[in-house]
């Protein structure tokens, strides 16, 4: 197929020991790993944005935002091809979009972008999109989503100062109560809207994941390297979680902390705080989870994860330095907050064993230059999803500087193994990341994946099963 040929397409088919169980901030243990070759490219297609993708499964649609006024609809195929149906103008610039049944929530950034911003509710029928409403949320919202019940919006409102600095709002989280009805009509209602403000203005809420059973969102504060969880049902903030950090001294834990041309993972005297960028929330019986994709954020305010700290990472350690982002992934026990398994160095001894090529290179400039990252968060972990198919709960995650997709098999969540990478340095810079379920695919009996990569403007589609 066009676009994906041998030499530049990194399908990766391998066994290998690999990095999979943690305790606390401790020592990984080393499994055998089989890598499942079913993970492959079906289609891609240029967008002007390609960032966020939302899927429709009646419609066979996707809807795609980022950084623009426009809202882009593509169509998906029964053979998972993808075509650039129309574009729709919206209100402002976009930062996310969702979709629930036949409606299309985008949120959107007010001029300037620090001030309050909208959330814009729009119809699909037939195969055109209609203006519902617009309604005033936060400050600066980044990130919306529907409850999987579609009786409430939640969203993510960053609250970033000014560009001058002299104005900081406060980040919140805002809950649009819609209703039960609300999908079917698609007019004539007024949602009750609660905007729950965080008290310290360095708080800044970056996305959310909510509960299966629609009662609890996680939010995760990326500066604060934090994670707030919300009673949706009562309105309120009711806990903040410390999310701790990684001992890059212990085995398992190793990293490549110098850019130097040269591929170098080991271990070093340093404490990665995993400050996470995308979040997903999943359960198992009756307890949730949370996977959180530990992207790091250099801070203008370094002290800001602090407001939450239980432990100061390098106390009582000499020369210890401690480092934004973790490299890995996580998963914690949402109610308690208890880490329950971190991938440790999984993801960049993957990277270093089969594209070496492109280890640690910075595929936002999409020069082909090895480990110009190693000294500023490396792969970078952007966002996590997860899924379900032929018996197994698989976690994909995005790393946005690697340009890559790594995939675990997470089916016993205390110890997950990657079993997948994929690497096409055509597509750059992995945003969104979003699971198409076999019973909601247009490809029959076929799980899919749908990426926007940021910065080649692309919309990739991988199909899961075999």
């Amino acid at each position: 197929m066009k676009g994906w040929s041998m030499h530049v397409f990194f399908a990766v088919v391998f066994a290998v020991l690999m990095s999979v169980a943690t305790f606390a901030q401790g020592v990984a243990k080393s499994q055998h790993v089989r890598i499942d070759p079913s993970f492959v490219p079906v289609s891609s297609v240029n967008l002007k944005t390609a960032e966020i993708a939302a899927y429709m499964p009646e419609a066979q649609r996707l809807f795609v935002v980022g950084e623009d006024d426009v809202l882009e609809i593509v169509k998906i195929d029964d053979q998972g091809k993808l075509e650039k149906e129309s574009q729709f103008t919206l209100e402002g610039e976009a930062t996310s979009v969702t979709v629930y049944d036949n409606l299309v929530a985008v949120s959107l950034l007010a001029k300037p972008a620090h001030a309050e911003g909208f959330v814009e509710i729009l119809k699909f029928e037939g195969s055109a999109l209609s203006k519902v409403a617009t309604y005033k949320v936060g400050h600066h919202p980044d990130m919306i989503t529907f409850t999987p019940d579609g009786k409430r919006l939640l969203v993510a409102c960053e609250g970033e100062p000014s560009e001058d600095g002299k104005i900081n709002p406060k980040g919140s989280v805002a809950i649009l109560e819609l209703g039960s009805d609300v999908a079917k009509s698609g007019t004539g209602f007024t949602p009750k809207i609660s905007i729950l403000e965080f008290d310290d203005a360095s708080v800044e809420p970056e996305y959310i994941s909510v509960s299966e059973d629609s009662k609890y969102a996680w939010v995760s504060l990326q500066e604060n390297n934090a994670m707030a969880r919300v009673d949706i049902a009562a309105a309120k903030i009711d806990t903040i979680f410390d999310l701790g950090y990684v001992d890059h001294s212990k085995p398992g834990f190793g990293l490549d902390a110098v850019k130097d041309g040269r591929i170098n993972i080991k271990n070093e005297n340093m404490r990665g705080l995993r400050q996470p960028d995308g979040i997903k929330a999943f359960s198992v019986g009756q307890r949730n989870f949370v996977i959180t994709a530990n992207e790091g954020e250099s801070l203008e305010k370094p002290a800001a994860w602090k407001s939450y700290a239980k432990k100061e990472p390098c106390e009582g350690v000499k020369d210890c330095k401690i480092t934004y982002g973790s490299r890995s992934i996580s998963i914690f026990d949402g109610m308690s907050g208890e880490l329950i398994w971190d991938s440790g160095d999984a993801l960049e001894q993957a990277a270093a064993k089969f594209t070496p090529e492109y280890f640690n290179w910075n595929s936002k400039k999409g020069k082909k230059k090895i480990d110009t990252r190693s000294d500023d968060k490396g792969c970078e972990p952007e966002n996590v999803t997860y899924g379900y198919t032929h018996g197994r709960r698989l976690v994909f995650v995005g790393l946005e500087r690697a340009g890559a997709i790594a995939v675990f098999d997470a089916t016993d969540f205390k110890s997950p193994k990657l079993i997948q990478y994929i690497m096409d340095p055509s597509h750059r810079g992995p945003e969104g990341i979003l699971f198409i379920p076999s019973e909601k695919s247009p490809v029959k009996h076929t799980a899919l994946l749908v990426v926007g990569f940021e910065y080649s403007k692309t919309l990739v589609v991988y199909k899961v099963d075999p």
